[in-house]
């Protein structure tokens, strides 16, 4: 319960002041003088690769890419959550933002890592969403208020980044958006699962605990 109690407090550090911090600090560094510009004309792919801010840029992708990674696998230990294809949409969305942040995005001088790394965006956008999306329909069964509250919020969330990508496009303003709502919704998952009535997390903690103390 201890190490419970930790990990929730360094989780809602990290996903709820450290990544979104770093990611305006970050669109900070664009070319522009004008705020709204720096938010809706450039990516952090292009302030990292063309201004100077790739230590930045590597950073945020490691922040965001572990925090995605071992909050949701912990989200999966705790409501016992055990469906191969989650496993594999996991690792493969969390890996490719990895790659992303190291593959520059300048096209005329790396014209080949340039379009991987478009191409990659695109795949690890729809592979965190895929991976989301079952987890939510795997609680229909188990507990449907549990489904419906984690739902409402994702489509939420989902509704108002496209909403902004299909008004500025892929911006920085789009990509401090989704690692912020990223980083809340997991963390809002986690005292969803605390709370539910029909997934027992404590139950799960005290047998790990009991399994230590053995």
């Amino acid at each position: 319960m201890k190490k419970h109690k930790l990990k929730k407090i360094v989780f809602g550090i990290i996903g709820l002041a450290v990544i979104p911090v770093h990611s305006i600090l970050l669109s900070l560094k664009g070319p522009y003088d004008d705020l709204l510009e720096r938010l809706i004309i450039v990516t952090f792919s292009q302030i990292g690769a063309r201004y100077g801010a790739i230590e930045d840029l590597i950073i945020w992708g490691l922040l965001f890419s572990f925090y995605y990674f071992f909050v949701f696998d912990y989200l999966l230990y705790l409501s016992d959550t055990d469906i191969p294809i989650l496993k594999l949409t996991l690792a493969f969305s969390g890996l490719s933002v990895l790659i992303i942040v190291f593959l520059p995005f300048a096209p005329t001088m790396f014209p080949i890592a340039s379009e991987t790394h478009n191409t990659l965006s695109y795949i690890a956008g729809g592979s965190i969403l895929l991976t989301l999306l079952i987890f939510n329909l795997s609680f229909w069964s188990r507990d449907r208020k549990l489904f419906i509250k984690s739902f409402s919020v994702l489509f939420a969330g989902v509704a108002v980044l496209l909403t902004v990508m299909v008004t500025v496009g892929v911006s920085s303003l789009f990509q401090i958006l989704l690692s912020g709502f990223l980083g809340f919704y997991m963390f809002l998952e986690l005292v969803f699962l605390e709370k539910s009535e029909k997934i027992d997390v404590f139950r799960k903690l005290r047998q790990a605990d009991g399994n230590d103390d053995l």
